[in-house]
């Protein structure tokens, strides 16, 4: 049996910074795919634009204006949310983690902070998400004698599948870069 985190683990762990900060993006843009229906449009409209507001500043190597007001932005729309800055809305947060893995330092470059202490990985959030993906899966089943816990599982599982095939599916030729899919 193929254990799909693993392996997805094996593939992250051979990947290079600037590719596995464009990983974690993408992981993100998926997963607020799937739980489209359960995001405010505010907030949707505030992940997609720091999504790519981050693409781009990995790409030039800075946190530029668009970055810093994606970001600000994707705060203020889901405080509006929920009213509370510390509790971010749904989608938010992951978006929030996928960011943090190419551009935390960069922001704080920015900002004219100091570098943080900790930062996340793109196995990080590749592994959030498919948690954050199975407790929506398992709260959404139906309460009639099925079992939540199994719906939670199938939709990790099928989520850290769709993790490796991306990475395959945008791994480089040798010598070459990456491509990108459209967003």
């Amino acid at each position: 049996m193929i254990v799909l985190p693993r392996l997805l683990d094996e593939l992250l762990g051979q990947v290079d910074e600037r590719r596995a900060a464009h990983l974690a993006l993408d992981f993100a843009r998926h997963a607020l795919e799937v739980q489209e229906a359960e995001i405010e449009p505010g907030v949707m409209a505030a992940c997609q634009e720091c999504l790519a507001a981050a693409h781009e500043a990995i790409d030039l190597g800075e946190a530029g204006p668009r970055l810093l007001r994606a970001h600000e932005r994707l705060y203020e729309a889901a405080e509006r949310w929920e009213g509370n800055r510390n509790r971010l809305a749904p989608g938010a947060g992951l978006t929030v983690q996928a960011v943090r893995v190419g551009c935390q330092r960069m922001m704080e470059k920015a900002r004219g902070r100091g570098t943080p202490s900790s930062l996340i990985t793109v196995r990080d959030v590749a592994h959030e998400i498919q948690a954050d993906l199975g407790r929506g899966a398992a709260s959404r089943f139906p309460d009639h004698g099925d079992d939540p816990r199994q719906a939670g599982r199938l939709a990790r599982w099928e989520e850290a599948r769709w993790q490796v095939r991306h990475v395959i599916a945008t791994e480089p030729a040798p010598g070459g870069s990456a491509p990108r899919p459209p967003s």
